[in-house]
């Protein structure tokens, strides 16, 4: 075989696998879901503890967590825009009055008690961070 011709062949298999890699890293990258453990344990016992005191004045945990209820119909939407739901319109009489960290924490109680992981960290409340997060139902 000719060494240009060799040569030329190789350095277009490098440049496809190159393509490739740089395809992969900008478009491979799996969402992250709420089956990731995006919320702590810590956040669940304090959330569940806000939703006792607060929330269940109004609401049961089952309207979050049952089968087509809340977290269901949230599928494939991003925590964000439950997230921010949540804090402007709760509670019905005294809307955005609790901290965004106590609002992350009742809504990761919600998740844990929908059967999703905690993980290592706590749920995030910043715009950027939530809206790179999905919900997905639990796996089976």
């Amino acid at each position: 075989m000719d060494v240009k011709l060799l040569r030329a062949a190789i350095g277009a298999i490098a440049a496809i696998a190159l393509a490739a890699g740089a395809f992969g890293t900008a478009f491979g990258q799996r969402q992250r879901t709420v089956r990731d453990g995006v919320f702590s344990s810590a956040q669940v016992t304090q959330g569940k503890r806000l939703f006792d005191s607060i929330c269940a004045d109004c609401h049961e945990i089952s309207e979050f967590t049952d089968a087509g209820a809340y977290l269901e119909q949230q599928e494939g939407k991003t925590v964000w825009e439950a997230f921010e739901y949540i804090w402007t319109e709760m509670p019905e009489d005294d809307p955005a009055s609790l901290d965004p960290k106590q609002y992350a924490a009742v809504l990761a109680y919600a998740l844990s008690a929908y059967g999703l992981p905690a993980g290592a960290n706590d749920l995030a409340v910043d715009r950027k961070s939530l809206e790179g997060i999905r919900f997905a139902k639990p796996k089976p």
